[in-house]
This record gives C-alpha cells, sequence and structure tokens, in this order.
C-alpha cells in the first residue's frame, strides 16, 4: 500500500464534504458533538462507530473540519460478491464494492478465515503508512437499540497491531433513513465524537492477547469500546465535555 493510493479517497472526500454537510444541516439540523477530541492527536487513528445506514461513512468524513490532516478516513467493508445478492437492488450490485469503493475509501475485509491478520491486510498497511481506518464493531448495520448484537474484535486487533488510538463515534437519528423522513425535515441527526481510547486503558494485558476456541481477548477489548460508543449517548445530553458546531 502507497501514499499515492490515497489520493483518490482523499480527493472525493474532500468532494462530497461541503454538499453532504450542507444538507445534512438543512434538512436533519445535523450536530456535531465533540470534534475537539481529535484536535490534540499527533499521529493516525482508528474510528470506531454504531452503524445506522450507508450514508454512515460519508456522514463521519463530513463532520471532520475541512482542513483537517485526518483525511481520508479508510473503512472496512465486505467483499464485493457479499453486494451481489438477490437483496440488494441492481444498482447496488454495481456500484457496491470493488473499485469504486477503494474509489471512495473503503476496502474489504475477508471473512471467514479465523485470522485477523489475514481478514484486515489493507488496514493494517493503511495504518502503518499513517492513514486512518474507520470500523463499524457490529460488522453489519444496526437500527433497533434493544437488539443484540455480537460486538467483533477487528477493531482492537488493529490498535494493538499498530498502537493507535480509537474514537469512539455515535451516530444517532439515521435509523430511520428514507426520503420522506429526509426530504420533509423529520430527521435530526447527531453525531458525537469520543476522547481517544488505548487498548492499556481497557484491557489489562494488549502485548498479550490470547485468542482461541475459548477465548478471544480482542473481542473482550472491542466491547469495551463498544460500551464507550453507547455512553456517548448520555455524555452528550449533559453536554459535558463537548463542543457543538454546525
Amino acid at each position: 500500500m502507497k501514499k499515492r493510493h490515497m489520493i483518490l479517497p482523499e480527493f472525493f472526500q474532500r468532494l462530497i464534504w461541503g454538499p453532504l454537510r450542507f444538507i445534512m444541516i438543512i434538512f436533519c439540523s445535523l450536530q456535531i458533538k465533540g470534534a475537539h477530541n481529535l484536535k490534540n492527536l499527533k499521529g493516525n487513528m482508528i474510528i470506531a462507530s454504531n452503524h445506522q445506514s450507508e450514508l454512515d461513512p460519508l456522514l463521519i468524513v463530513a463532520c471532520l473540519p475541512f482542513f483537517s490532516r485526518h483525511f481520508p478516513i479508510i473503512y472496512v467493508t465486505r467483499e464485493k460478491s457479499f453486494f451481489s445478492g438477490e437483496n440488494w437492488n441492481k444498482w447496488k450490485q454495481i456500484l457496491y464494492g470493488g473499485a469504486f469503493f477503494r474509489m471512495i475509501g473503503a476496502y474489504p475485509t475477508y471473512v471467514g478465515l479465523k485470522n485477523y491478520k489475514l481478514a484486515l491486510p489493507h488496514h493494517l498497511e493503511i495504518l502503518k503508512i499513517g492513514n486512518n481506518v474507520g470500523i463499524f464493531p457490529t460488522g453489519r448495520k444496526v437500527k433497533n437499540k434493544k437488539e443484540i448484537v455480537k460486538i467483533k474484535g477487528g477493531v482492537s486487533f488493529l490498535a494493538q497491531q499498530r498502537k493507535v488510538p480509537i474514537i469512539p463515534v455515535l451516530i444517532q437519528g439515521l435509523e430511520n433513513l428514507n426520503f420522506k423522513n429526509f426530504f420533509f425535515g423529520k430527521m435530526k441527526v447527531t453525531v458525537t465524537f469520543g476522547s481517544p481510547l488505548y487498548l492499556k486503558d481497557i484491557i489489562q494485558n494488549p502485548s498479550k492477547m490470547i485468542i482461541n476456541d475459548a477465548q478471544n481477548d480482542y473481542e473482550v477489548a472491542a466491547a469495551e469500546v463498544w460500551k464507550h460508543i453507547e455512553k456517548l449517548s448520555y455524555e452528550a445530553s449533559l453536554k459535558i465535555g463537548y463542543s457543538v458546531t454546525k
């Protein structure tokens, strides 16, 4: 993976920044909280967010300051074959995954290998060259807060391997995204950035993570990250340590 591979994702993410941010403010009363938590980061990072809609990756990008050095964010997505099933619209089968996704900043993970290093080779390299990775620990969209989901360990594996902080992000208000709700102003969207998390703060011995049939410390650590994401809802409501930007 070379730095030049990041030119197109950065270009398209900056290109979409203005239109998407403007539209979200007008139609969804977009609020951005906790953006100051990114200012003092000296290196790159992992964005770990809940996942409510297909708009989430670009929305998070649009919530960064335009001149932020954190562009681009390269997301973890599924392989192109995943989007070829009958449940996907024809246009999504054509566009989703593959070259188009890479162009806008989404590289695939390879599922079913039972090996994080083999599953996330692109994202390990992206972090190695100093760029940022975005990942959804649930591995899929979750719209119902009461739904029980298994948190995947990829986020903590990447953080351990590349010694980078994790920024928890909470998206609220996109769970009922559709054209009617969007264009009639029925949605109120908030994106909250939390304080940086380091594995040493959420698991006892991050240098010796155990993974076998009986134990997976990466999933344990990822579950702690998920707790911090969920906690942002309460903290944001109290407006403790968060700034609001429109």
